[in-house]
């Protein structure tokens, strides 16, 4: 190979690399906690039992599956056991699809989600991506406690302004979901099973 010919092969792998590494992250408008409770069509925490990937029909997308298994409702889906997610993304034959600021979720770990309408294939989504997935850990003194992970999310206001992401200090679970359940109230979003008589 001569000489021109190396240097146009590396100017062509250079631009790849910086390509690839300026595609490290999503936008997504900033949601708060309450923006995301009153948003949410459902909210829940759960465990993750199972995680597939597949291509799509047309063999165009990957797309990963995962059930979670509700351990509490918190908003919507009374006396539903089970949620399936389909997000894009995952790995099938050793092909990767990754989609930054998609949240990641592990099969045995516990998270309180934050959920849309189904879509047309009727499933649900993460609501604002990241921001709609908490980790729930259990800390030195057996108390349960979430965290949100933002890595891979570039944040923007409503009026497209740059959002500084801060670090999130671990919050008790049980506040967590009084706050969420607080901000219902306000919101007058609260779910009442119609089964359930009122005066």
């Amino acid at each position: 190979m001569n000489r021109s010919k190396l240097l146009l092969v590396c100017a062509v792998a250079l631009g790849a690399l910086l390509g690839a590494q300026v595609a490290t992250a999503t936008t997504v408008q900033k949601l708060t906690l309450h923006d995301l409770a009153k948003r949410s069509a459902g909210i829940a925490v759960a465990r993750v039992e199972d995680a597939m990937s597949s291509w799509d029909a047309g063999h165009k997308e990957i797309y990963t599956f995962y059930t979670l298994r509700v351990l509490e409702s918190v908003k919507g889906g009374q006396g539903q056991t089970t949620i399936t997610l389909r997000q894009l993304g995952g790995v099938v034959d050793n092909i990767a699809s990754i989609v930054p600021g998609m949240p990641d979720f592990r099969k045995g770990e516990e998270v309180v989600v934050f959920l849309t309408e189904k879509d047309r294939a009727g499933y649900p989504w993460v609501m604002g991506l990241q921001q709609g997935k908490y980790t729930i850990s259990t800390d030195r003194h057996g108390v349960k406690m979430v965290r949100n992970d933002l890595s891979g999310t570039e944040l923007v206001s409503e009026t497209g302004g740059r959002v500084t992401s801060t670090v999130q200090r671990d919050l008790p679970l049980s506040s967590f979901l009084d706050g969420i359940k607080t901000s219902l109230d306000v919101a007058g979003k609260v779910q009442v099973d119609p089964t359930t008589p009122t005066e």
